[in-house]
């Protein structure tokens, strides 16, 4: 049965490309980008196979079933890398970006933004650890923090919008202004907390600013829904 409120297809796309962003960000190098973009197209056929669309896209459980096998496959060659900090970077962002997927197609309505929120909590996660591990620059850990949770927010959206509307309503417009108004806000914030840290105004630890970001982009989320 077609289930029409599932999350909007453009702020699921939108909160799935920002997941991998945010995961890029903090695994710089080829062979993990390569990783990441496996991922993103498995994440990408598990969503679109639990959806119909009036184009011919995947639908069906065969690419359900590849989609996850590309996922399962990434997270797999994620773990085994021969340096563990790479690990560190990937795997985090990677189970992130699946959570966000299943919160996104998803299998069931009510559990929607329980893996979305999972998603969000885990890609947190492995920012503070290449943040503790790594002492990686404010640079990274803000931005993949603000990506993660732009991510986050364009789920939400897309989720209320498909409970709200029907999944084929058009929303394209709004789904876009909604996530680029957050995503520049993000950014404008990272810019601040950067300029902030370099110049020692306030006195707040790394991870001071990085927790004062994720709030700040949360509140803007929340006020702006």
């Amino acid at each position: 049965m077609t289930v029409s409120h599932r999350p909007t297809p453009l702020a699921s796309g939108l909160a799935l490309l920002l997941a991998a962003v945010s995961t890029a960000i903090l695994a710089p190098t080829v062979g993990q980008r390569v990783t990441i973009l496996a991922a993103l197209v498995g994440v990408g056929l598990v969503v679109a196979g639990g959806r119909e669309f009036e184009v011919p896209l995947p639908q069906g459980t065969v690419w359900t079933a590849l989609g996850a096998a590309l996922v399962l496959g990434a997270i797999l060659r994620g773990e085994t890398l021969a340096d563990p900090r790479q690990s560190i970077e990937l795997v985090p962002g990677l189970v992130g970006m699946a959570l966000v997927g299943l919160g996104v197609r998803p299998v069931r309505q009510r559990f929607a933004r329980r893996f979305v929120s999972a998603g969000l909590a885990i890609m947190v996660v492995g920012v503070a650890l290449v943040g503790v591990f790594e002492a990686a620059g404010p640079l990274r850990l803000l931005g993949a923090t603000a990506a993660a949770i732009a991510a986050w927010d364009a789920a939400e959206h897309g989720i209320s919008l498909g409970e709200q509307l029907r999944t084929d309503a058009e929303t394209r417009a709004v789904s876009l202004l909604h996530t680029g108004a957050t995503s520049a806000y993000g950014a404008a914030t990272v810019v601040v907390a950067i300029l902030l840290y370099d110049y020692g105004a306030t006195g707040l630890s790394l991870g001071a600013l990085v927790l004062l970001l994720a709030a700040a982009v949360t509140l803007l989320a929340l006020l702006y829904r």
